[in-house]
């Protein structure tokens, strides 16, 4: 009996595409160190590129699939430039439409990943960071406040795409 079960958990797990061990995409399979300089900054929003690499960095630490190092001793480099911080209404008070209850939040981030030694482009994307706000006397400091989960959720995904694929 104990041999049927062993069977068939082999089965099972063999034809789901379980896998052990490492899951990095194809082009970053030869990447083990990574380096993560300062994103440039295409937006009129304040020092959001120093904020926004510091979270993929820590991001890419607790992930661990990537040591993070300088630039001259990483095998890659990514690249990236914080391209959009997008502010739309998402509800209106509820007995005026034209005023604006809460707020989402989008930090929009391209990317490039570059062999340090060859300079080839090894992955190249876009990717998003979300959040909402609730609209305050002082809506500019609770944007302020809001940043940080966007560039959160940004680092999370931009984590996963480097270190998993997608």
């Amino acid at each position: 009996m104990r041999t049927v079960s062993l069977l068939l958990v082999a089965i099972l797990l063999s034809g789901c595409g379980y896998k052990l061990g490492e899951i990095r995409p194809t082009p970053m399979r030869a990447v083990r160190t990574l380096a993560v300089p300062t994103f440039k900054n295409n937006t009129y929003e304040p020092r959001i590129e120093v904020l926004v690499a510091d979270t993929v960095i820590k991001q890419l630490q607790q992930d661990g699939t990537y040591t993070i190092v300088s630039d001259d001793t990483a095998d890659a480099i990514l690249l990236g430039t914080v391209t959009k911080v997008e502010r739309r209404s998402l509800r209106s008070v509820q007995n005026n439409v034209l005023a604006t209850s809460e707020f989402g939040l989008t930090v929009t981030v391209s990317y490039q990943v570059v062999d340090r030694v060859t300079g080839a482009l090894l992955m190249k994307s876009v990717v998003q960071g979300d959040t909402s706000f609730f609209s305050t006397n002082d809506l500019q400091t609770t944007e302020r406040q809001a940043i940080p989960l966007a560039a959160q959720r940004l680092a999370v995904d931009l984590s996963a795409a480097l270190s998993e694929g997608w």
